[in-house]
């Protein structure tokens, strides 16, 4: 449960705080994880590898339509477009770090305010 809250938090304010969207929703997930701070950053890990998932599959299904667009523009270096589909990659890895912090943040303050 706490991965999803944390992805729909995500997903809600990404369009708003591109960077700050990712720690948020991971200390959202690692605060309603709780208990441990394993269980925080792996709750913050996977809500925003999630994330990163869903941006992934958006750019890499508008991207070929696009394509046909930039090869004109680009001239000789239509030959780097393949290279686009690196970016999810890391726009995945980016979420998923910072998310995994923001987990750590949270499992932290649940054990301070509640905890061990």
């Amino acid at each position: 449960m706490a991965v999803l809250i944390g992805f729909i938090i995500d997903l809600a304010l990404s369009p708003l705080l591109p960077f700050a969207s990712d720690i948020i929703a991971g200390a959202v997930a690692g605060y309603i994880a709780g208990r441990s701070m394993g269980r925080g950053v792996a709750a913050g890990l996977l809500a925003g590898m999630f994330g990163g998932i869903v941006l992934a599959i958006l750019i890499l299904t508008i991207m070929p339509f696009i394509m046909g667009y930039l090869s004109p523009i680009l001239g000789p270096f239509t030959a780097l477009l393949p290279l686009v589909a690196l970016i999810p990659i890391l726009l995945t890895l980016k979420g998923a770090l910072l998310a995994a912090i923001g987990g750590l943040i949270g499992a932290i303050i649940w054990m301070s305010t509640k905890g061990k």
